[in-house]
C-alpha cells in the first residue's frame, strides 16, 4: 500500500516488514499520490469509526488542493463502521477541536498538513476531550489500518453538513468581555492568512471586535501562492512592511491549519513564539499568580524566568503539542506554549490556537495601554539556536 518513503514523512515502515507506523510528532502526514493516498484515508476513517464505535465523528479540512479527495475517502470508511458523520468542510484545526470538546462524546478528524509544502496531506485525530488522541490509541488505530480490524455496518451513517465556526468565535469573544470596547476599536491590525484556513478566523474576531482590519493572503489557496505556510519570520517581511505602510498597532501571521500565530509589533519587529508566549504568559499569570504553565523542553529560559517571578509553576514536556495538550489537562495547567507560536490558553480549549493566541495578545495590548513593542521590551529576552541531528 505504501510506496518508498522519504525520511521527512511521518509514514514510515516499522521494525517489522509488514507494520506501518502512521503517526509522527503531529498526526499523519505524507505526500499525497506516495505515502498518501484515497486508499489509506479510508482505512483511517474506518479504523477511526471503530475506535470510537457508534459515536459521531467531526470532520473538517484545510485548504490544500487535494482535501476534497481525502476527506470524501475518510468520510466513506466512518459512514461504512455505522458512524455519522458531522462534515464542517473547511475550518481550522482548533475551531474542529473546540467543536468536537462541546459535542458530548463525538470524535474528530481534520484533514491537514498544517505548514508542510502544497504536496502533502495529513490527518489528526481528536479524542472526545477535543485533544489529539493519545499515543495508545495511535497504536490502535495504525493495527487496525494495518489488520483491517473493522466490520462493514448493515446500517451505514448519515453524513450532515455543518457551519458551527461562528459558537467558536464566539466562545474566543467571551475571553476579551470586561474590556471597554472603544480600546479594541482604535486599533489597527495586519493580518496575514498565509492563503490558510485562518481567513475565517482571525479576521472575521477582529471585525466583530471593531478594529480596523488589512487581510494579506485572504483567500483560500492550497497552492499558498502569497508566502511559504510556515510563518517564519524570513516568510514575513510583506507583512512586516504593511504594519508600517499602514501604521498598523499589530501584524498576525498564521500558519495553513490556524493552531499557531506570529506577531509583528507596531515598529515592524517579528516577535518569534517564544516571545508572544512570554508576554501571554506574564499577563496570565499576574492575573493568577500561582498558575501551572506547561512547555516543551526547547522552550525560552524567559519561561522560567517569568513564572519564578509570578510565582507560577513550569512543568516541561517531551515536543509536540500532543504532550503539551495532555498535560495540562492532567496537571490543571492554565496556560501552555511553544517557541513555534503555539498557545493553549484552558479557560477556553487546552489545544493551541492562532486565533486564541490573536484575542490573548490583543487582549494584552489594551490591558496594559501601551504599544506591543514597549511591553515586549519589558520581558526577559534570551538567545536560541537550533540544529538538527541526524540519528
Amino acid at each position: 500500500m505504501l510506496d518508498h518513503v522519504k525520511a521527512m514523512t511521518n509514514i514510515e515502515q516499522a521494525t517489522s516488514p509488514t507494520s506501518i507506523r502512521l503517526f509522527g510528532t503531529n498526526g499523519i502526514r505524507g505526500i499525497v499520490g506516495k505515502e498518501l493516498n484515497v486508499d489509506l484515508a479510508y482505512r483511517v476513517g474506518s479504523s477511526v469509526a471503530t475506535l470510537f464505535k457508534r459515536h459521531p465523528v467531526l470532520l473538517g479540512r484545510d485548504g490544500r488542493v487535494s482535501g476534497r479527495m481525502i476527506i470524501e475517502a475518510v468520510a466513506s470508511g466512518i459512514l461504512a463502521q455505522g458512524n455519522d458523520v458531522q462534515d464542517h468542510d473547511i475550518i481550522t484545526t482548533p475551531a474542529l477541536q473546540y467543536l468536537v470538546r462541546i459535542s458530548n462524546g463525538a470524535a474528530g478528524i481534520i484533514v491537514t498538513a498544517s505548514h508542510s509544502p502544497p504536496e502533502y496531506n495529513g490527518f489528526k485525530v481528536i479524542d472526545t476531550d477535543g485533544v489529539e488522541i493519545p499515543r495508545e490509541k495511535e497504536a490502535v488505530v495504525e493495527d487496525t489500518v494495518q489488520k483491517n480490524h473493522w466490520t462493514l455496518s448493515s446500517q451505514p451513517g448519515r453524513r450532515i453538513n455543518q457551519d458551527r465556526i461562528g459558537i467558536y468565535l464566539d466562545a474566543i469573544l467571551r475571553h476579551l468581555e470586561g474590556f471597554d470596547p472603544d480600546l479594541f476599536k482604535r486599533l489597527t491590525v495586519i493580518v496575514d492568512v498565509g492563503n490558510g484556513v485562518s481567513s475565517l478566523t482571525t479576521p472575521v474576531l477582529l471585525q466583530r471586535l471593531g478594529c480596523r482590519v488589512v487581510v494579506i493572503n485572504g483567500n483560500i489557496d492550497g497552492t499558498f501562492p502569497g508566502r511559504q505556510s510556515e510563518p517564519r519570520p524570513e516568510n514575513l517581511t510583506t507583512l512586516s512592511k504593511a504594519v508600517l505602510q499602514e501604521n498598523a498597532d499589530l501584524g498576525i501571521a498564521h500558519d495553513g491549519d490556524g493552531d499557531r500565530a506570529i506577531f509583528v509589533d507596531e515598529i515592524g519587529t517579528i516577535h518569534w513564539g517564544d516571545r508572544s508566549f512570554a508576554l501571554v504568559e506574564d499577563m496570565i499569570l499576574a492575573e493568577k499568580p500561582g498558575s501551572k504553565i506547561v512547555t516543551p523542553l526547547n522552550s525560552s529560559m524567559a519561561v522560567k524566568e517569568i513564572a519564578d517571578k509570578r510565582k507560577g509553576h513550569v512543568i516541561l514536556t517531551k515536543v509536540g503539542s500532543i504532550y503539551v495538550s495532555r498535560t495540562m489537562l492532567k496537571e490543571n495547567a492554565i496556560l501552555g506554549g511553544e517557541e513555534n507560536g503555539g498557545i493553549f490558553y484552558a479557560p477556553h480549549h487546552s489545544v493551541r490556537d492562532g486565533t486564541m493566541a490573536a484575542a490573548l495578545v490583543l487582549r494584552a495590548i489594551v490591558k496594559n495601554g501601551q504599544a506591543l513593542s514597549k511591553i515586549m521590551s519589558k520581558l526577559p529576552s534570551y538567545h536560541m539556536s537550533k540544529e538538527k541531528v541526524l540519528c
